[in-house]
């Protein structure tokens, strides 16, 4: 890696692949203004010749660009940096400070994997590298050789001490020779478990609704529906099995499916890097440097607590357009028992104290949690039950008691506690927490709300707010008393001379 690489041989057919997908419509178009004379058969070999080569041409003419540039890259270590370079009639290039690295992540979709290829994204908290196929065996080297040079640069390389590119190979030998630490390998029983709470059936229905809307197949929803109407004579009952059917049939595919994405789930260590891998038709090779965490996250549902699963996630920075996380989010352990998150948490971030917060939202607080939902859904329910549907209000009756419930179920949980220069939140949505944990020194900025509404119940409405991705990370807590707003204020402004004061907000 210390000398100038050049891409897989197959990247050069996805130079061809990306000429065709940009002359797809274009053709389509061809083809629906010939399709008379395509069908009739009146379609001389001279007329198919020039058509052919016509298509050849714009596709040497829209890939042949894409060619020279992949056929030109290279990349390579060299002084501590990774260097990237491309171009062709313009020559370009990109140097990351291997120090700044944040994640070195490679994916193996199933195209790929038949010719030993990966795609590459190196973040860092500004810019970042997305190289899209090589070799397999030359990005498990670069990730391999990156992460050991950043372990070296820290421990054996005093400030203002130079060191020597490449390395010595005594020198490499010892730094490879450090094994990963397994921390967790989610088996067979707690994937299938994860795949049934993860919403298996939305993941189902996005694929259909995909697959629908790329090809246009309404009839098929149609055909669907007539099969069970043809069969069952009474309507209703036709339409409730079919979407019964439905439902079951996709929520067994979503499982499916959500089982062959995250199958064989494991968390590894290595020097201060976390490496996750999972998958089964396309692989996923992730990883986060424990130094750059912004902060800590911690999710569950009201299912999942009954069953005493949560799921770990950490946030980076990065302003990379290319990365496919533009969050900056990075899933960690996404179902994990509570006592061996805990424990692992505890192991990778030993300098965090993590603690689920008391809830802290006061009782003239808890309406407010759902008071607008209910006046919009007793509209909504009045309009339809006038117009329409005469026993709209027992639907109405439903989702405003959810929503209720679901308000009362956020004032309980959601709160704070601060320990040091650490803060620790609790945002609840519906049915669902979110625990934040956030260093002083990581924060970047406080938000405060304080309208005459709230200010005649003594409330208020804070957020908080670390890098993350392009878009930040962001935790807010609702309608807390005044003087809790105050204690977390003053512990913001400790860290921060960004925070803003938003009280004469709406």
């Amino acid at each position: 890696m210390y000398s100038p690489q050049k891409l897989h041989p197959i990247a050069y057919l996805g130079s061809v692949v990306n000429g065709i997908k940009n002359l797809w419509i274009p053709l389509l178009i061809i083809l629906f203004q010939s399709r008379e004379s395509i069908f009739s058969g009146n379609v001389s070999m001279k007329y198919i010749l020039i058509g052919g080569g016509i298509l050849v041409l714009a596709i040497i003419l829209f890939g042949g660009t894409d060619f020279l540039n992949k056929y030109r890259t290279r990349f390579w270590i060299e002084d501590g940096k990774f260097i990237y370079k491309d171009g062709v009639i313009t020559n370009r290039e990109k140097e990351l400070d291997i120090r700044r690295i944040q994640s070195i992540d490679f994916s193996e979709p199933i195209f790929h994997r038949l010719f030993g290829a990966v795609k590459l994204d190196i973040i860092t908290p500004g810019d970042g590298i997305k190289i899209d196929t090589m070799k397999k065996s030359q990005a498990i080297s670069l990730q391999d050789i990156l992460y050991d040079e950043k372990s070296y640069i820290r421990d054996e390389v005093a400030v203002g001490d130079s060191s020597e590119w490449p390395r010595k190979t005594e020198e490499k030998d010892q730094a490879t020779e450090a094994p990963s630490e397994v921390l967790y390998h989610m088996n067979g029983r707690s994937l299938l478990l994860m795949s049934m709470t993860s919403g298996a059936l939305g993941a189902f229905l996005a694929l259909v609704f995909g697959f629908l809307n790329l090809i246009g197949a309404d009839f098929l929803i149609e055909r669907y529906f007539d099969y069970f109407e043809g069969v069952i004579r009474n309507i209703v009952l036709a339409i409730g099995l079919a979407v019964g059917l439905f439902i079951v049939v996709g929520y067994a595919i979503g499982i499916l499916i959500m089982s062959m994405k995250y199958y064989k789930y494991t968390l590894r260590m290595k020097h201060d890097d976390l490496i996750v891998e999972y998958g089964l038709l396309e692989k996923k090779h992730q990883s986060v440097n424990i130094n750059r965490v912004q902060n800590i996250i911690i999710k569950d549902s009201i299912l999942r607590r009954m069953i005493g699963y949560y799921s770990l996630s950490v946030t980076i920075t990065s302003d990379s357009l290319d990365s496919e996380d533009i969050d900056g989010t990075v899933d960690l352990l996404p179902f994990i028992k509570r006592d061996r998150l805990y424990e692992i948490v505890g192991q990778i971030f030993p300098n965090y104290h993590v603690e689920a917060p008391p809830g802290t939202v006061p009782g003239r607080g808890y309406r407010r949690y759902f008071q607008i939902m209910t006046v919009i859904l007793l509209m909504v329910t009045a309009a339809v039950q006038y117009f329409w549907f005469d026993y709209a209000w027992i639907i109405g009756l439903v989702l405003i008691l959810a929503f209720v419930v679901s308000g009362v179920y956020s004032a309980r949980n959601s709160g704070y506690a601060i320990h040091g220069d650490e803060i620790n939140l609790m945002t609840v949505g519906f049915f669902k927490r979110s625990h934040y944990v956030i260093k002083q020194e990581k924060l970047i900025e406080a938000e405060w709300v304080y309208n005459p509404f709230l200010r005649r119940d003594d409330l208020g409405i804070i957020t908080l707010v670390t890098a993350a991705g392009m878009l930040g990370s962001r935790a807010t807590l609702k309608f807390i008393d005044q003087k809790d707003i105050d204690k977390i204020w003053n512990w913001a402004e400790r860290s921060t001379s960004h925070a803003e004061d938003f009280s004469k907000g709406d």
